[in-house]
């Protein structure tokens, strides 16, 4: 099961590509006032939404990260270009 993306990690993700909510949102197949909702955390993300995001920030070479910790929660959670190899001790998510 892929973990849901919070807004933050939304908002940090279509800033290292470059996009306007706008943009994410016609890319993504979303409405951008749904995409907005989701990055202030005023609803919760759905799973399909999370699909297509994901699948946008892929296609843009972002990943997703955290401590490489066994807890329920996300710790250190943030993006970062995909690296070309890869990185021991960093968890992706």
């Amino acid at each position: 099961m892929t973990t849901l993306l919070t807004g933050d990690l939304i908002r940090a993700a279509r800033a290292l590509i470059g996009l306007s909510q706008v943009e994410l949102a016609t890319k993504a197949g979303i409405t951008q006032k749904a995409l907005g909702e989701f990055e202030l955390g005023k609803r919760p993300i759905t799973a399909r939404a999370n699909e297509k995001l994901r699948r946008v920030f892929d296609e843009g070479q972002v990943q997703f990260i955290a401590a490489n910790i066994e807890a329920s929660h996300l710790d250190g959670a943030g993006v970062r270009w995909k690296p070309e190899q890869p990185n021991a001790g960093i968890k992706t998510i």
